[in-house]
């Protein structure tokens, strides 16, 4: 009889029925990215509506950030700053002004190899060579130098008439941050946007190098940011990063995997890598990880092409 009753609460907690853990999962599609979220959670009644309503309530947010800094939208903030904040002072809401200024702390904590504010440079080379009077307008404007903040009211101007953002490099992981910050009490899952991740609890990653080699992860409280060098904006740099305010050395980077405490800095990271070159972030994430409580919290994965074609990985993780 004994056993017959151990069995059963066995039974009770293996499937479903006397779980411990409550599963939560909600997936959209915002800021030009896939989200999924799913998460576990303690089984009780107060915890699993705190955290429901939690994740709701963030799920919200994406749609007014999505909305503030849609690019294709006359209506949105991003597109209001950039027409008209080169003239006067611009009014952001809360959430889009948050997103600015961890953009432009996140220029200073790269030494400036990470900057929403390229895009003057950017943009004058998608067509064509452009003339030197252009470019030299445009290295004028190009930079986060131009973008002034007044705290006190949330208002941004720009310091040159040609200024222009483009959150394109931080938003994702800001969105994946937004999420997490509105949860509590979680116990494992993972929120996921794109490439770019947070996971609660133990997790494997294994990304795929050739057939020969894999990069495998363990993280824990931990984001991971993969960066694809083979999108345009990086695959047509080179025309446009001699110009920059920082010095810039493109190597045959194939793909940068980043660990960071969190989503921004691990997306924030990734990108200004890419444009420090192997060396320098290397040295970068060293100085971070020093002053770091959690040094595995830091970590850079390089995927660099040979001369003959192979792939080989440089990382952080294995410097002492």
């Amino acid at each position: 009889m004994k056993k017959l009753l151990i069995l059963a609460i066995l039974s009770c907690f293996l499937l479903s029925g006397c779980t411990k853990q409550k599963e939560l999962k909600r997936s959209g599609f915002y800021l030009d990215t896939i989200f999924d979220v799913q998460l576990n959670v303690e089984n009780k009644k107060e915890t699993i509506s705190r955290e429901t309503r939690g994740l709701s309530g963030a799920f919200d947010r994406l749609v007014e950030l999505d909305a503030n800094i849609n690019k294709l939208s006359p209506l949105s903030e991003i597109s209001a700053l950039n027409a008209h904040a080169g003239l006067r002072m611009v009014e952001l809401s809360k959430l889009t002004y948050d997103l600015l200024e961890k953009s432009l702390y996140a220029s200073a904590f790269t030494d400036g190899y990470f900057d929403i504010a390229w895009q003057p440079l950017v943009r004058i080379f998608e067509i064509t060579t452009p003339s030197p009077e252009r470019l030299a307008r445009a290295r004028l404007a190009a930079g986060h130098r131009n973008i002034s903040l007044d705290r006190g009211s949330r208002r941004v101007r720009y310091l040159h008439s040609n200024a222009e953002i483009d959150f394109d490099r931080i938003k994702t992981g800001f969105a994946v941050d937004l999420i997490c910050g509105s949860l509590k009490n979680i116990t494992s899952g993972q929120v996921k946007a794109g490439s770019i991740g947070y996971y609660y609890g133990p997790k494997k990653l294994v990304f795929k190098v050739d057939d020969k080699q894999n990069i495998t992860l363990k993280v824990e409280r931990a984001a991971v940011a993969s960066l694809d060098t083979t999108a345009a904006y990086y695959a047509k740099a080179r025309r446009w990063t001699p110009y920059l305010p920082v010095t810039a050395v493109l190597e045959p980077i194939q793909q940068i995997i980043v660990v960071a405490p969190n989503a921004v800095t691990a997306e924030v990271l990734a990108n200004a890598f890419y444009f420090m070159g192997v060396e320098q972030a290397l040295q970068k994430i060293g100085e971070i990880k020093k002053q770091a409580s959690r040094q595995s919290l830091y970590e850079v994965y390089f995927v660099l092409a040979g001369e003959d074609g192979a792939l080989q990985v440089l990382s952080s993780a294995d410097k002492p």
